[in-house]
């Protein structure tokens, strides 16, 4: 891949703006709302939820350090395209891209916009599914606004929009370190490290538990797809998928261990809301509505870094004409410096995958359309999107001519643990209900995308 390509975006962001868009896309509703998810599928246990976190950690902070083996090497457009490229070759940096581009960041970012549409009727008392269990047909015009929003900020105003991620990433971690310790303080710390013989976790269960806490740490690989406009991306990349991981995977155990302290596994496993709950303990009648800002502000800045980093994977297999329309959505608008007919395909893909959600959420509950129950948009992109991150692992410790790393960790010791956490992430997935449907889609999907490709070659 050359990278001397006219008309590229300028290197505009730090380190601290690469940190941020790694916590801020990552910390944002799902360790609030899979929190008791994980408690009930652990039965309880409380020990059995931390080693939950303690595998998905493997996939994190081991990915993020044998990722950071090609981001030291490597300052092609694509990120984790281009990473593909260098370990296997081009085929599977375009599989990569193109299933990244067509199902994984849409069908995240549906689920994000949707899950913020929610929090924000939450903090004006109206009914939604998520803090009251409401089915409301209004959030789903709100999601598209927000959709329109972000995508807006980030193809016309890049720099308003770095900033925000900033801002975002800082009041999610004060929401977190606030609800946290106040759990620990005001609760019963020993209901953590206790163990109850009531509390039986099932293998299916604990697989299950590891899905909703890969769910929660989902995001860290997208910050490489905006490598080519990091600033010294060999050093601040790195040091940035090093730090970040190690960051959320803190604040995570930690705000999970406070709302375990605090109500219990009984309470949790009955339904009863843990934000509520401590934000009413610290703050009385109002401090649900100043939790549920800085969530909502957590979720936003979430949407805000995908759709950041979603732009840029269409534009990387643009730049190297593998798709249709090449020349055009590889364009750089001047003005702005964002590739907008790129920005306006994502947009559109978007809103098919929203959509999708609706009918899998409404359509199947409301409206009767039952085949489309149980259509996980959310989880399964992420399961299938660790087939990819293992390929990159596999291709440090197998590729050494063209993955070069200085240390005997870096060279085995990073990659075999990322392995290890993302190979059962992947057998967890299995498990999940109509997950051979989902391959079913996908492997079509990807055919659909080598025909286009090798068209395109021809």
């Amino acid at each position: 891949m050359n990278n001397n390509i006219p008309n590229l975006p300028k290197r505009k962001f730090g380190l601290l703006t690469t940190i941020a868009m790694i916590v801020g896309i990552v910390i944002g509703s799902g360790i609030f709302f899979k929190t008791p998810v994980i408690i009930q599928n652990t039965n309880g246990n409380v020990i059995m939820g931390i080693l939950a976190f303690v595998v998905a950690a493997l996939g994190i902070i081991f990915g993020g350090l044998t990722i950071s083996q090609y981001s030291s090497n490597d300052n092609n457009i694509g990120g984790l395209v281009s990473y593909c490229e260098t370990s296997w070759g081009e085929i599977l940096g375009f599989l990569a891209g193109w299933f990244q581009s067509i199902i994984y960041y849409p069908a995240i970012i549906a689920v994000i916009a949707w899950v913020g549409a929610n929090y924000t009727f939450g903090l004006f008392g109206l009914p939604n599914l998520l803090t009251t269990g409401d089915f409301n047909p209004a959030i789903w015009p709100l999601a598209v606004v927000y959709l329109v929003f972000y995508y807006a900020i980030n193809t016309f105003q890049t720099k308003n929009a770095s900033k925000f991620q900033s801002f975002a990433m800082f009041a999610k971690i004060f929401a977190l370190l606030v609800l946290s310790i106040a759990g620990l303080l005001l609760g019963s710390p020993t209901t953590v490290i206790a163990p109850n013989p009531n509390y039986v976790t099932t293998s299916t269960g604990f697989l299950t538990a590891v899905i909703a806490v890969a769910f929660a740490t989902d995001g860290w690989m997208i910050a490489p797809s905006i490598a080519h406009e990091i600033k010294d991306p060999q050093k601040n990349l790195t040091r940035a998928l090093v730090i970040a991981p190690m960051i959320i995977i803190a604040l995570y155990l930690l705000y999970f261990c406070g709302v375990c302290a605090f109500l219990g596994p009984d309470a949790l496993l009955a339904g009863v809301d843990p934000i509520s709950s401590i934000s009413n303990a610290i703050l009385g009648p109002w401090g649900i509505k100043i939790v549920l800002l800085f969530i909502v502000l957590s979720v936003l800045g979430t949407l805000n870094g995908l759709i950041l980093g979603y732009i840029r994977t269409p534009y990387a297999l643009a730049v190297r004409g593998e798709i249709p329309f090449s020349k055009t959505i590889a364009k750089i608008n001047k003005k702005f410096d964002t590739p907008i007919n790129a920005s306006l395909v994502c947009f559109v893909i978007n809103l098919i995958f929203l959509s999708f959600h609706f009918l899998s959420l409404d359509g199947a509950a409301v409206y009767g359309l039952s085949m489309f129950e149980g259509l996980a948009i959310d989880d399964l992109p992420i399961v299938m999107n660790y087939l990819f991150l293992c390929c990159m692992y596999f291709g440090v410790l197998l590729r050494p001519d063209r993955v070069k790393t200085n240390s005997f960790a870096g060279r085995f010791i990073y990659p075999v643990l990322a392995i290890l956490g993302s190979l059962i992430i992947l057998y967890g997935g299995i498990t999940r209900p109509k997950f051979n449907v989902y391959m079913l889609i996908t492997l079509v999907l990807i055919a659909v995308g080598l025909l286009i490709r090798k068209k395109k070659s021809a």
